[in-house]
């Protein structure tokens, strides 16, 4: 348990500590928050389920290899996605297995439930974005657009339209009918993106290094900000909106305010490459994973 202090928006002093779980062998490839639990995936094959104090609540052996997306929505459904092409959902408390989606023919490395969990999208490494329903599971529609893996997905807080991320440097912004915007700024891959709470702005983060803020609305970039030496993989909205946290490569989770985009605070705990951060839906909590298989709780107050 480490503990220090962050000067955050206003000049406010707020305190925070750490929590550190070894939490897979190999990478933690991905995290995600619903209520009061928070999920990880990781190369050793394994879907686990935790509270967001840190106990393991759930093992689930999801896949025979690299388990490279996970998902979880506030109904408890838990989406896992890997390098068997498959996409399987588990129900929560007990971890059943309750469907097997067998649509795509690539890697899947992206999955997202929309706000309300009625919806799943998931991207693969032939360039394809499929939009199922979270109910029935059902296929609702396939897009197509890209020219490079997608590695990341996002719903709008309406849920009229999600954003990807990709391989091809770009963003695009897909609507209902299947039609999509692009959004140009990336000088190489696009990793991670996030919606604002009020789904008026899209954040991005890549392999060259920049924080891209991006007006929905307006289709445009706003704001683009050198935001670590190397590549970044991870972007988070805080739920209030007054935060977004990034992390990369390097081994520092950095804080920025939301409205001017100046750097408020860095977290320092890991030892490696931070491939995925989430907040909790409260905004208490950040969870952090990385390719050593570590994942921290930042306990911000």
């Amino acid at each position: 348990m480490g503990a220090g202090l962050l000067a955050l928006l206003f000049a406010v002093i707020v305190s925070f500590s750490q929590t550190v779980i070894e939490a897979h062998k190999g990478a933690v490839r991905d995290v995600d928050l619903a209520g009061k639990f928070f999920v990880t995936c990781g190369d050793d094959g394994f879907v686990r389920v935790w509270t967001l104090q840190g106990k393991k609540i759930l093992d689930i052996k999801s896949h025979n290899g690299q388990v490279l997306s996970v998902a979880i929505n506030k109904r408890g459904f838990i989406a896992s996605a890997g390098d068997d092409m498959l996409i399987k959902v588990w129900r929560l408390p007990t971890g059943k297995l309750v469907k097997v989606l067998k649509d795509h023919e690539e890697y899947v490395r992206a999955l997202a439930f929309s706000r309300h969990g009625r919806r799943l999208a998931s991207g693969d490494d032939l360039w394809e974005i499929r939009l199922w329903n979270a109910t029935d599971w059902k296929l609702i529609n396939k897009f197509e657009g890209h020219s490079g893996w997608v590695f990341s997905i996002d719903f709008s807080p309406a849920e009229d339209i999600f954003a990807s991320a990709s391989k091809d440097t770009t963003v695009r912004l897909w609507y209902p009918d299947g039609s999509s915007v692009v959004l140009e700024g990336h000088e190489d891959y696009v990793y991670d993106l996030s919606f604002s709470p009020d789904g008026k702005r899209l954040v991005s983060v890549g392999n060259d290094g920049y924080l891209i803020v991006w007006d929905v609305s307006a289709k445009r970039g706003l704001f683009k900000v050198k935001a670590h030496e190397g590549a970044i993989y991870t972007v988070h909205y805080s739920p209030k909106g007054g935060l977004i946290a990034t992390a990369g490569f390097d081994p520092v989770i950095k804080l920025w305010n939301a409205k001017d985009f100046s750097l408020v605070g860095t977290l320092r705990g890991h030892k490696g490459a931070v491939l995925r951060l989430r907040f909790s839906p409260d905004g208490r909590r950040l969870i952090s994973g990385d390719d050593r298989g570590r994942v921290i709780i930042w306990d911000i107050r």
